[in-house]
């Protein structure tokens, strides 16, 4: 395809009306190949180079959270889904290459993809008590606020992505939750995750709760690092334990289960 042609399938962004409630190229398999550089570039950073998922969603598992359907898929893309990172994109690319995008997502799916094994109760269970990892994540209220809100994490992640963050959290780091560690200069070592940090002073919150605010000139030291805070859980969790815990993270989904 030539570059003219993909940069004008990115920039066109024509002002779409109401969107039709079929697909027009479902029975075009050129529509899937022109909507593959459309991903790469628009949709990729979150959902991965292959559509198997990252900071988004797993695509190729051929059912999705926000419905089967193709009309689902196209309100999704267009409209983007209130309460996660999706934005919308109809407004940038038009009724069309919304289309295109989802003959694309169509064409990727398939059913070899990993899927969840272990028993979600066994793995809620896990979660408060052995993982003790509501002292930092929220779910549905409950928890702690340090680490990121995991209410909604199984319609937000792919279950390989959540797996990584549980083995190796510096993989991929949450946008926002970097470690900051404050030494004041009484001597006192104030470490947390990073709710605001520049030049001039530095926002934290600890392990705790607790949430500290120093200008730079009041304290001995101030250092922001791209790390996670979150230890990995790699001896903690066996090989079941950890499928149990996955299944549980997978069912969390914005709806009351607890």
């Amino acid at each position: 395809m030539r570059t003219g042609w993909v940069l004008w399938l990115v920039l066109a962004g024509v002002c779409a009306g109401q969107a039709p409630m079929k697909n027009p190229f479902a029975d075009d398999p050129q529509a899937g190949k022109d909507g593959r550089p459309l991903f790469r570039i628009m949709c990729s950073p979150c959902h991965g180079i292959h559509a198997e998922g990252g900071r988004g969603p797993d695509l190729t598992r051929g059912t999705l959270s926000v419905g089967d359907a193709d009309a689902d898929v196209y309100n999704v893309i267009a409209n983007g889904a209130q309460g996660t990172e999706m934005a919308d994109f109809l407004t940038r690319l038009g009724d069309e290459n919304v289309w295109r995008l989802v003959s694309y997502i169509r064409s990727v799916a398939r059913k070899d993809v990993e899927k969840v094994t272990g028993d979600r109760e066994r793995g809620l269970k896990l979660f408060w008590a052995k993982g003790q990892c509501g002292q930092c994540h929220t779910v549905q209220g409950q928890g702690g606020r340090m680490g990121p809100d995991l209410t909604s994490i199984g319609r937000q992640r792919s279950l390989a992505y959540l797996r990584e963050s549980i083995v190796d959290p510096n993989a991929d780091l949450t946008p926002g939750f970097n470690a900051v560690t404050v030494v004041t200069k009484g001597g006192k070592k104030i470490v947390g995750v990073q709710r605001g940090f520049d030049n001039f002073s530095a926002q934290l919150m600890d392990v705790n709760g607790n949430y500290y605010s120093f200008d730079k000139d009041q304290v001995a030291s101030m250092k922001r690092e791209f790390k996670s805070m979150m230890p990995d859980y790699k001896s903690t969790f066996g090989d079941s334990e950890l499928n149990d815990l996955l299944a549980y993270l997978v069912s969390l989904r914005g709806e009351e289960k607890r």
